[in-house]
């Protein structure tokens, strides 16, 4: 028999991907073997890293792209059903949180591109996001929040939400951002709109909104660089 076509466990030893990593630690595994213990098991004729290679050559071995995956989308492959498209999603997330969050946190912002990068994430997203990021006097950052989260096109930002986070972490300027999922970098009408109250809110807490940013894959908008704070 094929030996790719084996079950894992009629592997030999030091070809699973479980004793692998008891051998060799985490480093020592293709992204196909960490995705087929996070599956668990295969189907018929085909092993866990079987499907896991399958799953990787869908989104041409992108981990951002398979980051940004549904869990339909992750069901399109055969052999993912929901508990293993779940399990692979939650993976995913964690591992985000990990490097994302920490690595920005104590950053100085000195330019909308520094802004940007902070929330890089969210130009994978295929549903709206609003998050914030508070930075203290000396313009460092000292916390970066998910505030609110909607559909494909549009969700409502509630400014109370926004500067409570500010005020929980003795803020005294914040960034907020968005995306659009539809790669459109044009601010709406009611990006404008979000972004005169905010201001206004802000004035009246003494707390200053340095930038407003809308992030898509391609790029993003600055209202501080385009004159509109």
């Amino acid at each position: 028999m094929d030996e790719t076509k084996k079950s894992i466990k009629h592997w030999s030893e030091q070809d699973q991907p479980r004793e692998k990593m008891i051998a060799g630690g985490t480093g020592a595994l293709s992204d196909s073997e960490l995705i087929a213990i996070l599956l668990v098991t295969g189907i018929k004729n085909q092993s866990a890293i079987d499907v896991a290679r399958h799953l990787l050559n869908s989104v041409h071995h992108d981990i951002n792209t398979l980051a940004s995956l549904s869990i339909a989308d992750l069901k399109k492959i055969k052999g993912i059903g929901d508990a293993k498209a779940i399990t692979i999603l939650a993976a995913l997330e964690l591992g985000r949180r990990r490097s994302a969050i920490p690595k920005k946190l104590k950053q100085k912002i000195v330019s909308a591109k520094d802004a940007a990068d902070l929330f890089d994430e969210l130009k994978y997203n295929k549903h709206e996001e609003f998050w914030i990021a508070c930075l203290n006097q000396s313009s460092h950052v000292v916390n970066i929040s998910k505030v609110h989260q909607g559909g494909i096109t549009q969700v409502v930002a509630d400014a109370r939400l926004f500067f409570k986070i500010a005020i929980e972490h003795h803020a005294t300027a914040v960034i907020i951002a968005h995306n659009h999922p539809s790669g459109n970098l044009k601010p709406s009408n009611e990006d404008i709109a979000i972004t005169s109250r905010f201001k206004g809110a802000g004035t009246l807490l003494d707390i200053r909104l340095v930038d407003h940013l809308i992030i898509t894959e391609n790029g993003f908008f600055s209202f501080a660089d385009e004159g509109l704070l």
